[in-house]
């Protein structure tokens, strides 16, 4: 059946307006709802990551906590080597119990210094300083000091001055003579007890 020039034309128009009413349609409806769909999936995805991170955070715990009772019985270690009770003995003794395998002489000591810990500001603990004087050879010296600093790691060594011994015989003139100042964190309860 042939058409006349006319309806074809009409029809033509009623093809093209109706696949502009559907894409007008798709685009505004499905478009649209294709969009919602890409956000809530961006959405869902990063509820997801932060429940993965949540979930990894929780399996952590168990070793955050073990790391922190660790951390605790070394500190707990520490502090029971730290300065406590009457500080001039607890140098004295420590000190020379320590100097016991070294050929270091250690005959002077100064009274101790009880004040605020100057290593960090707003440190839990005081310090206390106390001034020594001995004569050691260069090398026994040295691996004296270093040991020292390496076992107690709450005792610092400051002000560290070293002459030479200038003594008569050929082996005292070897020695060095040394004044040095020695800063040890106090317990927080010891330090009550000073004042």
């Amino acid at each position: 059946m042939k058409l006349s020039p006319e309806k074809r034309n009409k029809l033509i128009l009623v093809g093209l307006a109706t696949l502009a009413c559907l894409a007008l349609l798709w685009y505004f409806l499905c478009g649209a709802q294709e969009a919602r769909l890409r956000d809530i999936k961006s959405k869902i995805d990063a509820a997801t990551e932060k429940g993965r991170q949540m979930h990894q955070a929780i399996a952590g715990a168990g070793k955050i906590e073990t790391e922190l009772k660790a951390s605790q019985q070394t500190l707990d270690g520490i502090e029971q080597e730290m300065a406590s009770g009457d500080l001039y003995s607890w140098f004295y003794s420590t000190i020379k119990n320590f100097k016991a395998n070294y050929p270091v002489e250690i005959p002077q000591f100064s009274n101790v210094e009880v004040g605020p810990c100057t290593l960090m500001p707003q440190f839990p603990y005081k310090q206390v300083k106390i001034s020594v004087a001995g004569t050691a050879y260069f090398h026994d010296f040295g691996r004296f000091l270093a040991d020292f600093e390496n076992r107690y790691p709450h005792i610092r060594v400051e002000a560290l001055q070293l002459q030479p011994g200038g003594g008569t015989a050929d082996t005292e003139r070897e020695k060095l003579t040394f004044h040095m100042n020695i800063v040890a964190l106090v317990k927080s309860d010891s330090t009550s007890a000073e004042k």
